[in-house]
Order: structure tokens, then sequence, then C-alpha cells
């Protein structure tokens, strides 16, 4: 059953999405947070695919629309609020995080965070309150102190990156690989040649890549959450 829900996120009703398994859950949600589009097609279509396709395998997947939380515009515009707003962003992915906690069904302990370049970093931001995470073609963004710290990190987490991404050089990638390692996390790093950002693109370059990194996404939550 999938659906619109509203999340309180201090005061401030935030829209999500939920998936939830038709059989059998495993105990396991996964948040799942979009990049600087939003939900804005054809990243929509990517996300909620992602969802399915975890709530098929036992997980409860919940989206938060956490531009919500500032009535942000999604697109280009993003950019520029980015060091006002990350903040407020962080705590609505946050409070939606601890809403799913307590859904029906849910192991408290076994959360998991996924998330796509804006989404991405706010996850690895958040990732102390994770079981796993993993992110796509994240920005560090060194400028706003890189991606936090985590007293407690996530146990495991997975990276995802195009080597030929352009708006986010593989570099970032490099450096929180270099971070989460420190912190002591197990980590996975792929790498995909000719592949650019969003992994967007009908060549044989990001086709794989898309293929590829979902399913390494879910066999890594299946792993580790299910």
């Amino acid at each position: 059953m999938n659906g619109i829900i509203k999340v309180d996120s201090h005061s401030t009703a935030l829209q999500a999405e939920q998936f939830t398994p038709t059989g059998a859950r495993n105990g396991g949600v996964i948040v799942v947070a979009h990049g600087s589009d939003g939900m804005n097609e054809p990243w929509a279509a990517m996300i909620r695919e992602y969802a399915n396709e975890l709530a098929e395998q036992g997980f409860v997947a919940v989206i938060p629309h956490y531009f919500d939380k500032t009535g942000t515009r999604p697109g280009a515009g993003v950019f520029p609020e980015i060091p006002a707003q990350l903040p407020k962003w962080l705590q609505a992915v946050e409070d939606v995080a601890a809403y799913a906690r307590t859904l029906p069904g849910i192991t408290p302990n076994k959360l998991g965070l996924l998330g796509f370049s804006l989404g991405g970093h706010i996850c690895l931001r958040l990732r102390g309150i994770a079981a796993a995470v993993t992110e796509f073609f994240a920005p560090e963004f060194s400028e706003l102190g890189g991606i936090g710290p985590a007293h407690t990190p996530a146990p495991f987490a997975q990276i995802h990156h195009g080597a030929a991404d352009l708006l986010v050089p593989f570099s970032n990638a490099t450096a929180i690989e270099g971070v989460l390692r420190q912190e002591g996390s197990k980590i996975e790093v792929f790498s995909y040649e000719g592949a650019g950002h969003g992994f967007a693109g009908a060549d044989p370059n990001n086709a794989t890549a898309r293929r590829s990194s979902k399913a390494r996404t879910l066999a890594f939550f299946k792993e580790h959450l299910a």
C-alpha cells in the first residue's frame, strides 16, 4: 500500500510518500532523500522505482518532501539556498526518520538512509542515526564543513559515483570515503566509468551505471537490514 502522508517536523507539516510491502515485512525502513530537483521528473520516477523495489523486498520506504520545511522550489534556485537552509532540511529528514521508526512492524534499529545528490549529502550528515547509508553522487560541501561530525557513525555505507561526473567530481566521493573509513564504517565505493551526474542519458555507460548501482543498493540493504 502506497500513499501520501503528513509528518510533523517541529510544527511544520511535511508531505512524504510511504511505500508499504504488500507481503511480509522484514522490520526494516528506508528513508529516501531526493536531490535538488525534488520530486520532479525524471528523478521522481527513478526514486519511486527504488521505493517500490525496496517495498517488494519487505522494507517500508518513506520519501520526505523536505523542501516543504522551507518552502523551497526545487530546481537550479536551490543551490544559493543551501548554506542557509541545510540545517532545516536536515531536521526535516531526521524528523521523518523518527516517524518512520514508530511505524507498525518496524524494528527501530533497522533504519537505512538512501540519498541522491543533495539528498545523499543530507543522508551522510545524518549517518549517526542509521544502521546503513547509501549515497549517490553526493557533494561533500567542504566549504560547509564537509559531511559533518558523527559521534556514532553508520556501521555500513555505500557510495555510487560516476567517473565522468562534471557537476560533482569524483574527488567528492574520495573525500567522503576517507572520513567514513576513519570513523570505522565498513564502506563500499563504486566508480562508474563514463557515467555522469545522475547517471542520466541513454548511452551504455550511464545505462550500466543505473542498472548496476540499483542492484548493488538493493542487495546492500537486504544484507544489512533485512
